[in-house]
Protein backbone atom coordinates (compact mmCIF):
# COMPACT_ATOMS: atom_id res chain seq x y z
CA UNK A 1 0.00 0.00 0.00
CA UNK A 2 1.15 3.50 -0.74
CA UNK A 3 2.67 5.54 1.94
CA UNK A 4 1.41 8.84 2.51
CA UNK A 5 3.68 10.37 4.60
CA UNK A 6 6.49 9.26 6.55
CA UNK A 7 8.23 10.98 9.07
CA UNK A 8 12.27 9.71 9.74
CA UNK A 9 14.37 10.96 13.28
CA UNK A 10 12.19 14.07 13.10
CA UNK A 11 13.46 16.69 15.32
CA UNK A 12 12.73 20.46 16.48
CA UNK A 13 13.32 22.19 19.51
CA UNK A 14 12.48 25.89 20.72
CA UNK A 15 16.10 26.98 22.39
CA UNK A 16 16.33 24.21 25.52
CA UNK A 17 12.94 22.79 24.83
CA UNK A 18 12.69 19.54 22.61
CA UNK A 19 9.60 19.93 20.84
CA UNK A 20 10.22 16.48 18.58
CA UNK A 21 12.80 14.28 19.94
CA UNK A 22 13.74 12.15 16.80
CA UNK A 23 9.86 11.18 15.77
CA UNK A 24 9.37 8.24 13.14
CA UNK A 25 5.82 8.06 12.00
CA UNK A 26 4.13 6.11 8.82
CA UNK A 27 0.70 6.79 7.41
CA UNK A 28 -0.61 4.69 4.00
CA UNK A 29 -3.50 5.43 2.12
CA UNK A 30 -6.67 4.52 3.34
CA UNK A 31 -5.96 5.38 6.53
CA UNK A 32 -7.19 7.71 9.33
CA UNK A 33 -4.40 8.25 12.01
CA UNK A 34 -4.61 9.58 15.15
CA UNK A 35 -2.09 11.53 17.04
CA UNK A 36 -2.83 11.32 20.64
CA UNK A 37 -1.49 12.93 23.18
CA UNK A 38 -1.58 15.05 26.24
CA UNK A 39 -0.97 19.46 25.69
CA UNK A 40 2.71 20.27 25.31
CA UNK A 41 3.44 16.72 23.80
CA UNK A 42 4.25 18.09 20.71
CA UNK A 43 1.33 17.40 18.42
CA UNK A 44 0.91 20.53 16.59
CA UNK A 45 4.39 21.31 15.96
CA UNK A 46 4.83 17.67 14.45
CA UNK A 47 1.71 18.31 11.91
CA UNK A 48 3.08 21.81 11.29
CA UNK A 49 6.54 20.41 10.02
CA UNK A 50 4.56 18.47 8.11
CA UNK A 51 2.15 21.34 6.69
CA UNK A 52 5.63 23.02 5.74
CA UNK A 53 4.97 26.24 8.38
CA UNK A 54 7.49 24.43 10.75
CA UNK A 55 11.23 23.91 9.41
CA UNK A 56 12.49 20.28 11.58
CA UNK A 57 16.22 21.07 13.32
CA UNK A 58 17.08 17.52 11.60
CA UNK A 59 15.26 14.24 9.93
CA UNK A 60 13.08 13.29 7.10
CA UNK A 61 9.42 13.97 5.73
CA UNK A 62 7.62 12.63 2.60
CA UNK A 63 4.42 13.17 1.97
CA UNK A 64 4.05 10.61 -1.36
CA UNK A 65 6.73 9.85 -1.90
CA UNK A 66 7.85 13.67 -2.04
CA UNK A 67 10.62 15.07 0.09
CA UNK A 68 8.86 18.01 1.80
CA UNK A 69 12.25 19.29 2.70
CA UNK A 70 13.38 19.35 -0.21
CA UNK A 71 10.74 20.21 -2.01
CA UNK A 72 8.25 22.17 0.00
CA UNK A 73 6.09 23.95 -2.46
CA UNK A 74 5.53 20.24 -4.62
CA UNK A 75 4.65 18.40 -1.35
CA UNK A 76 2.33 21.08 -0.28
CA UNK A 77 0.03 20.36 -3.49
CA UNK A 78 -0.34 16.71 -2.36
CA UNK A 79 -1.75 18.13 1.10
CA UNK A 80 -3.83 20.25 2.92
CA UNK A 81 -3.48 21.50 6.44
CA UNK A 82 -6.47 22.91 9.12
CA UNK A 83 -4.86 24.42 12.01
CA UNK A 84 -6.28 24.00 15.58
CA UNK A 85 -7.73 28.03 16.03
CA UNK A 86 -8.49 28.48 12.22
CA UNK A 87 -9.23 32.01 10.73
CA UNK A 88 -11.25 33.86 7.91
CA UNK A 89 -10.95 37.26 6.18
CA UNK A 90 -13.51 38.83 8.27
CA UNK A 91 -14.44 40.79 5.59
CA UNK A 92 -14.99 37.73 3.21
CA UNK A 93 -18.04 35.60 3.28
CA UNK A 94 -18.01 32.09 3.97
CA UNK A 95 -18.79 31.07 -0.32
CA UNK A 96 -15.91 33.65 -1.22
CA UNK A 97 -13.35 32.38 1.60
CA UNK A 98 -14.01 28.83 -0.28
CA UNK A 99 -14.02 30.22 -3.90
CA UNK A 100 -10.20 31.62 -2.97
CA UNK A 101 -9.41 28.08 -1.79
CA UNK A 102 -10.88 26.92 -4.93
CA UNK A 103 -8.89 29.12 -6.99
CA UNK A 104 -6.03 27.79 -5.05
CA UNK A 105 -6.19 24.46 -5.65
CA UNK A 106 -6.68 25.16 -9.24
CA UNK A 107 -9.94 23.46 -9.44
CA UNK A 108 -12.16 24.42 -12.20
CA UNK A 109 -15.00 26.99 -11.85
CA UNK A 110 -18.16 24.94 -12.38
CA UNK A 111 -16.75 21.50 -10.32
CA UNK A 112 -15.31 24.37 -7.67
CA UNK A 113 -19.46 25.63 -7.58
CA UNK A 114 -20.74 22.17 -7.23
CA UNK A 115 -18.46 21.02 -4.23
CA UNK A 116 -19.28 24.05 -2.71
CA UNK A 117 -23.00 23.86 -2.62
CA UNK A 118 -22.50 20.28 -1.85
CA UNK A 119 -20.08 21.60 1.38
CA UNK A 120 -23.24 24.01 1.78
CA UNK A 121 -25.74 21.21 2.41
CA UNK A 122 -23.68 19.00 4.21
CA UNK A 123 -22.25 21.22 6.53
CA UNK A 124 -25.76 23.00 7.05
CA UNK A 125 -24.33 26.23 6.01
CA UNK A 126 -27.27 27.72 4.49
CA UNK A 127 -28.27 30.86 5.02
CA UNK A 128 -24.90 31.46 6.64
CA UNK A 129 -22.19 31.06 3.79
CA UNK A 130 -23.11 34.32 1.87
CA UNK A 131 -23.32 36.15 5.34
CA UNK A 132 -19.54 38.05 6.44
CA UNK A 133 -17.02 35.74 8.35
CA UNK A 134 -16.92 38.21 10.95
CA UNK A 135 -20.56 37.15 12.17
CA UNK A 136 -19.53 33.50 12.57
CA UNK A 137 -19.18 31.73 15.82
CA UNK A 138 -16.38 29.83 16.65
CA UNK A 139 -18.05 26.16 15.56
CA UNK A 140 -19.49 27.73 12.28
CA UNK A 141 -15.97 29.54 11.30
CA UNK A 142 -14.75 25.50 11.91
CA UNK A 143 -17.14 24.25 9.43
CA UNK A 144 -16.05 26.73 6.85
CA UNK A 145 -12.78 25.62 7.22
CA UNK A 146 -13.40 21.90 6.85
CA UNK A 147 -15.72 22.60 4.16
CA UNK A 148 -12.25 24.07 2.28
CA UNK A 149 -9.91 21.52 3.43
CA UNK A 150 -12.51 18.84 1.43
CA UNK A 151 -13.09 20.99 -1.63
CA UNK A 152 -10.24 19.51 -3.13
CA UNK A 153 -8.56 15.82 -3.37
CA UNK A 154 -4.88 15.80 -2.09
CA UNK A 155 -3.63 12.55 -1.08
CA UNK A 156 -2.71 13.72 2.65
CA UNK A 157 -4.90 15.67 5.27
CA UNK A 158 -3.46 17.10 8.28
CA UNK A 159 -5.76 18.16 10.74
CA UNK A 160 -5.24 19.83 14.17
CA UNK A 161 -8.19 19.50 16.63
CA UNK A 162 -10.83 19.30 14.34
CA UNK A 163 -13.79 18.71 16.85
CA UNK A 164 -13.13 22.02 18.89
CA UNK A 165 -16.55 23.98 18.38
CA UNK A 166 -18.18 21.91 16.28
CA UNK A 167 -21.79 20.26 17.47
CA UNK A 168 -22.56 16.90 17.34
CA UNK A 169 -24.44 16.98 13.53
CA UNK A 170 -21.28 18.53 12.04
CA UNK A 171 -18.57 16.93 14.20
CA UNK A 172 -20.54 13.11 12.60
CA UNK A 173 -20.72 14.56 9.11
CA UNK A 174 -16.78 15.23 9.92
CA UNK A 175 -16.41 11.85 10.64
CA UNK A 176 -17.67 10.54 7.50
CA UNK A 177 -15.92 12.67 4.78
CA UNK A 178 -12.94 11.65 6.86
CA UNK A 179 -13.84 7.94 6.52
CA UNK A 180 -14.78 8.81 2.52
CA UNK A 181 -11.17 10.74 1.88
CA UNK A 182 -9.25 7.71 3.18
CA UNK A 183 -11.59 5.09 0.97
CA UNK A 184 -10.55 6.85 -1.94
CA UNK A 185 -6.94 6.63 -1.02
CA UNK A 186 -5.57 9.33 0.73
CA UNK A 187 -5.31 9.35 4.42
CA UNK A 188 -6.15 11.80 7.04
CA UNK A 189 -3.77 12.18 10.14
CA UNK A 190 -5.40 14.12 13.01
CA UNK A 191 -5.10 15.27 16.55
CA UNK A 192 -6.28 14.89 19.70
CA UNK A 193 -5.88 14.98 23.57
CA UNK A 194 -9.83 13.39 23.80
CA UNK A 195 -9.58 9.65 23.86
CA UNK A 196 -13.07 8.39 22.93
CA UNK A 197 -12.59 10.63 19.61
CA UNK A 198 -9.17 8.96 18.44
CA UNK A 199 -11.14 5.32 19.36
CA UNK A 200 -14.04 6.56 17.29
CA UNK A 201 -12.86 8.30 14.21
CA UNK A 202 -9.01 6.84 13.81
CA UNK A 203 -8.20 3.05 12.46
CA UNK A 204 -4.93 3.68 13.91
CA UNK A 205 -3.90 6.13 17.23
CA UNK A 206 -0.28 6.87 17.95
CA UNK A 207 0.29 8.24 21.21
CA UNK A 208 3.32 10.86 21.78
CA UNK A 209 4.68 12.61 24.54
CA UNK A 210 7.70 14.56 25.25
CA UNK A 211 8.06 14.66 21.17
CA UNK A 212 8.19 10.50 21.17
CA UNK A 213 5.99 7.93 19.17
CA UNK A 214 5.61 6.07 22.49
CA UNK A 215 3.35 3.87 21.25
CA UNK A 216 1.13 2.74 17.93
CA UNK A 217 -1.99 0.32 17.79
CA UNK A 218 -4.67 -0.05 15.76
CA UNK A 219 -7.86 1.12 17.45
CA UNK A 220 -9.67 -2.26 16.27
CA UNK A 221 -7.23 -4.27 18.31
CA UNK A 222 -7.92 -2.28 21.61
CA UNK A 223 -10.22 -1.33 24.34
CA UNK A 224 -11.37 2.02 25.83
CA UNK A 225 -10.06 1.34 29.19
CA UNK A 226 -7.27 -0.54 27.75
CA UNK A 227 -6.01 2.50 25.60
CA UNK A 228 -6.98 4.83 28.52
CA UNK A 229 -4.72 2.79 30.80
CA UNK A 230 -1.71 2.51 28.14
CA UNK A 231 -1.98 6.48 27.72
CA UNK A 232 -1.46 7.42 31.23
CA UNK A 233 1.41 4.85 31.64
CA UNK A 234 3.13 6.05 28.72
CA UNK A 235 2.21 10.08 29.56
CA UNK A 236 3.19 9.71 33.20
CA UNK A 237 0.22 10.76 34.32
CA UNK A 238 -3.24 9.80 36.05
CA UNK A 239 -6.31 11.00 36.18
CA UNK A 240 -6.73 13.69 38.86
CA UNK A 241 -9.36 12.24 41.61
CA UNK A 242 -12.08 14.76 42.26
CA UNK A 243 -14.82 13.49 44.01
CA UNK A 244 -13.21 14.47 47.23
CA UNK A 245 -13.37 17.70 46.68
CA UNK A 246 -16.67 18.13 47.17
CA UNK A 247 -17.07 16.15 49.88
CA UNK A 248 -18.26 18.02 53.45
CA UNK A 249 -15.26 19.69 55.29
CA UNK A 250 -14.56 17.26 58.33
CA UNK A 251 -15.99 19.40 61.54
CA UNK A 252 -18.01 21.26 59.21
CA UNK A 253 -21.76 21.18 60.27
CA UNK A 254 -24.44 20.43 57.69
CA UNK A 255 -27.13 22.81 56.91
Amino acid sequence: MDTRLRLEAVRKTYGRTIALDGLDLEVPAGEVFGLLGPNGAGKTTALKTVAGLVVPDSGSITVSGVDAMAFPDRARELATFVPDQPTLFPKLSGREFLRFIARARRLPATEAEERIVFMESLFDMTGWLDMRAESYSHGMTQRVVLSGAFLSRPDLYVIDEPLVGLDPASASTFHRMCRAAADSGAAVVLSTHTLPIALKMCDRVGIIDRGRLMADVRTAEISGPDLEKLFFELTGSAPTEVAGFFAVTPGKAEA
